[in-house]
């Protein structure tokens, strides 16, 4: 019996259209001011593992023997660690706010934990490092948030027969993290790879009593589906992509977390990225309204070593000569392209150039009322403004070799304009048209339903979870998540583009996402079009080829709908209509 209800929750749930995403209540907003103002931060990865240059946590049982990882503390002595150079560090960047790694999957206390010997203070270092460095943060006017992996591969009792006794000694080391170190502006929870061994509701129950004015990201879901960690559901605030910029977004906050060097901790002759790069991961995020989180990993004896010092410092002297254009701006109205990105506030839009044609840079056309361009010096820029484009011009020897930032100064508050696409790469008709789906991942960041047409592989759409049945997994052994064939994944689903009236269109082109070994190829797929309430079939097939397919007649039709079936969790990063 108990199995033929577990096989109707599944077909039910099959139904389920997983749009559960939060909304951010004006509550929420006020705890999010400050974090927005900030819209850079920094991430420190650290522990005994830098003892080897090998990775935090992935690295045991691996590189590293379990037996020889989990007694590195044992030799971890960072004598040079000053937790005021830390924060100046960050300061010196133009960064705003810290996350520190209090507790990684391998379960190590960087804090003078009761509950556990496998700690920081039990090392021959014996300094509360957690302590010391809120202390450094509060004194010098620095959030600082924890990061804290509600998993821990070196305890029996995770995702094991004895998981709520596990559950209780998590929420422990958590309770004390958020309850002696004063105040915690931010709680960074991550995801091992494995379903959440604890109760994501109680787990953000607990952070809400004991801080209640922090701010919670979004990985305490039972499951998380890809890299993009765009689902942010009802126990996180904030959405967290890793190593991989956010498409824009007002919809829901989000915050990209980046590598400085090659990895998350210190590694073995690390060198920073180029700067030019880093600041364009920067520029694109807060163009995309979200924050950038750059981790830095200091090295075995405490220290951040001297090139990525000298690297963030060259990080703060550009975001202080450009910081109007950074702390406190939304994204937009221009969406970021591979030539600009974008920022406003008050009546000024900050283009942040990263690619001219010799000394001009063409945008979209822009239909307000532009009363001065300038750079952020002052010094005049000369422009055209047609029905077509938007063309700046920038002397070559006045263009910063990493990015310029233009202003634009307008008549209207910039937070009325309304988003402005980038040129179209293709014809497409369905082109940043209004859009819906029948389900998605996260259908308000990342995969909602205009992913698939806004020329832009880098987003897409995939049907996403049966999301009772995903909650159902908390706590339990299940290492089957990445298995696109789990009943846990929608196989099935539908895209719609309203064009906005009735046009003539005779073929489609419509890309799979091909580049993750989570998703499957579509197995059928049909086009349709509705007319007078009917959907009617244009074309059906087995297989996508990635080309374009020609109507056999051609259709005159407002909206039109692609609906897909695979053997296991499908994903469509374009539809477009010509």
């Amino acid at each position: 019996m108990k199995k033929i209800i577990f096989i109707a929750l599944i077909l039910l749930l099959s139904f389920q259209s997983g749009f559960s995403q939060k909304i951010l209540t004006p509550e929420d907003k006020a705890r999010f001011a400050w974090w927005q103002e900030a819209r850079f931060g920094m991430f420190i990865h650290w522990g005994p593992c830098t003892l080897t240059g090998a990775d935090i946590s992935w690295s045991r049982g691996k590189e590293i023997p379990a037996n020889i990882y989990d007694h590195l503390y044992q030799q971890f002595n960072p004598v040079n660690f000053d937790a005021h150079k830390w924060v100046q560090y960050a300061k010196d960047a133009g960064m705003k706010y810290i996350v520190f790694v209090a507790k990684h999957h391998d379960g190590f206390a960087m804090w003078d934990s009761k509950l556990t010997e496998y700690k920081i203070t039990n090392s021959p270092f014996k300094r509360d490092v957690l302590r010391e460095l809120t202390d450094a943060a509060h004194e010098m006017n620095m959030p600082i948030g924890i990061y804290f992996s509600p998993g821990d591969w070196r305890d029996p009792d995770c995702r094991s027969k004895t998981n709520d006794v596990f559950q209780k000694r998590m929420h422990g080391y958590l309770t004390e993290v958020l309850s002696n170190y004063g105040k915690i502006s931010l709680v960074w929870f991550d995801f091992d790879g494995l379903p959440n061994p604890t109760l994501p509701e109680e787990t953000y129950k607990l952070v809400r009593k004991l801080q209640p004015g922090a701010i919670i990201n979004n990985r305490l879901e039972a499951i998380h589906s890809d890299e993009s960690h765009g689902f942010v559901g009802k126990w996180g605030d904030y959405a967290t992509p890793e190593n991989r910029v956010g498409s824009y977004c007002n919809a829901v906050p989000w915050e990209t977390c980046e590598t400085m060097g090659k990895g998350w901790p210190w590694c073995i002759d690390d060198k920073p990225k180029d700067l030019k790069y880093l600041l364009n991961v920067l520029t694109s995020c807060v163009g995309g309204n979200g924050n950038l989180l750059l981790n830095v990993g200091p090295n075995a004896l405490g220290e951040f070593e001297p090139a990525f010092i000298a690297r963030l410092k060259e990080i703060g002297k550009w975001v202080g000569a450009n910081s109007e254009a950074v702390y406190g701006t939304q994204g937009g109205p221009y969406i970021p392209t591979p030539e600009y990105n974008c920022t406003r506030k008050g009546n000024k839009i900050f283009i942040q150039a990263k690619k001219f044609n010799q000394e001009e840079l063409k945008l979209p056309a822009f239909n307000g009322k532009i009363v001065k361009t300038s750079l952020v010096d002052g010094s005049a820029v000369a422009f055209t403004s047609d029905k077509n484009a938007l063309t700046l011009k920038v002397p070559t020897e006045k263009q910063d070799p990493n990015i310029t930032v233009i202003v634009l100064e307008i008549k209207e508050n910039t937070s009325d304009l309304a988003i402005i696409p980038p040129f179209r790469k293709t014809q497409s008709l369905a082109y940043y048209k209004p859009a819906k789906v029948s389900s998605s991942v996260a259908p308000l960041f990342m995969h909602d339903a205009g992913a698939v047409f806004d020329d832009n592989e880098g987003t897409y759409w995939t049907p996403g979870r049966n999301p009772l049945l995903a909650d159902s997994i908390s706590g339990i052994k299940f290492e089957d998540g990445y298995n696109p064939k789990n009943p846990v994944w929608q196989k099935s689903g539908w895209v719609e583009v309203d064009l906005g009236k009735p046009i003539k269109i005779s073929s489609a082109l419509v890309r799979e996402l091909k580049n993750w070994n989570n998703y499957v190829s579509v197995s059928s797929f049909k086009i349709e079009y509705k007319k007078k309430n009917r959907w009617i079939t244009i074309v059906n097939g087995t297989t996508l080829s990635n080309t374009v397919i020609t109507f056999p007649t051609v259709v005159e039709a407002q909206k039109v709908r692609l609906s897909v079936e695979a053997p296991g969790k499908p994903a469509i990063s374009e539809f477009q209509l010509f």
